[in-house]
């Protein structure tokens, strides 16, 4: 195999592994007095997202709205927001999350009853990371 032949293949794998790299979508309820994801409500979620990934909020019950930070946090509602309370049971709010870190949120009509919760946002696997086991097996075969 000549130099542009393995040129031309290392592309073509990259290629390939970009796709196995995809961010995701994860669906949080406002379902009367609490967030629900998985089973479970607001402080006892376990939410954990890769950066890039988006987190969506969508109402099924109650007067609700998503703020990030937690009640009393000088950065609430620095990041994302989704407006006026609204009961709107086709009401969904959306936010992609660029930095890890974890990220508190809350019902500004609820909190004070404990509808607070957080995601935990992890860095993205690395599409070379995907990569390194096929060039390590183009380097063997020259």
């Amino acid at each position: 195999m000549n130099r542009i032949q393995k040129t031309s293949a290392a592309i073509a794998l990259l290629g390939a592994c970009a796709g196995l790299v995809n961010a995701e979508t994860f669906v949080v309820e406002l379902d009367g007095p609490s967030f629900v994801y998985n089973g479970f409500t607001d402080m006892d979620i376990e939410l954990i997202v890769a950066v890039g990934d988006t987190v969506r909020w969508e109402w099924t019950s109650g007067f609700h709205n998503v703020v990030n930070g937690f009640p009393g946090d000088p950065d609430e509602n620095t990041l994302f927001n989704s407006g006026s309370p609204t009961s709107d049971p086709l009401t969904f709010f959306e936010y992609t999350f660029d930095d890890a870190g974890v990220f508190g949120y809350h019902c500004e009509v609820h909190e004070d009853i404990g509808m607070i919760s957080f995601v935990t946002v992890v860095p993205a696997p690395s599409t070379m990371m995907a990569l390194a086991p096929g060039l390590m097996l183009m380097r063997r075969r020259r």
